[in-house]
């Protein structure tokens, strides 16, 4: 709530102090919540906030590390895919009509995000692909895993494609209004609920 207020006021001296210390509130609630049970599941969980963490400590510093940014959230995709699959009581199965929403999105996010990226073209492209995948693998866990950490981890990847959509769109297309609210209460609120989802599914 302090980092939005920051936000709101234009504040950069609280959202400096504030947005370090977001995911490792989380870190601290999931190492508590799983202190007598570490499994591994728990580590993957730890490892893939700390990558979106170090994402942002780089993103923080301008567009000097925007790439190294992007690269540190793209492993914690592959470590949501790792966890999603590892979560599942029986292998996924490919599906289109439940795929068709990431599909069109995906769609949509690379016929009006590539033309404008220039030299970051397969940058954005390859992490692209790696959340719309994400997202995907998320929705054909349905029936197959833990139903309290189903619904959780669905949230997550919505919020996820909402969060890094906007995010995308507003440094290569559009100036989004309040961008920056957007973009932190959906990734936090994505944070939060990919953290308690995996925890209910230990």
């Amino acid at each position: 709530m302090v980092h939005l207020l920051g936000i709101v006021f234009n504040n950069q001296e609280i959202l400096n102090a504030t947005k370090p210390f977001l995911i490792p509130i989380l870190l601290y609630y999931a190492y508590q919540s799983q202190i007598e049970q570490v499994t591994l599941n728990t580590i993957l969980l730890w490892t893939s906030l700390v990558f979106p963490w170090l994402g942002d400590l780089a993103l923080m510093q301008g567009d000097t590390y925007f790439l190294l940014g992007v690269g540190m959230c793209f492993i914690a995709q592959l470590c949501y895919i790792f966890l999603f699959l590892k979560s599942v009581e029986e292998s996924i199965k490919l599906k289109f009509l439940p795929l068709l929403p990431y599909l069109l999105t995906g769609i949509f996010l690379f016929y009006t995000l590539l033309p404008m990226t220039d030299e970051l073209l397969i940058p954005v492209f390859i992490y692209s692909l790696s959340l719309i995948g994400m997202a995907g693998i998320a929705r054909l866990r349905e029936g197959r895993t833990n139903s309290k950490s189903y619904p959780y981890v669905l949230i997550v990847t919505i919020l996820f494609l909402i969060s890094d959509s906007f995010l995308a769109l507003n440094k290569f297309v559009w100036d989004i209004p309040y961008d920056a609210i957007g973009i932190m209460t959906t990734d936090m609120g994505a944070q939060i609920l990919i953290t308690e989802g995996i925890l209910q599914d230990n």
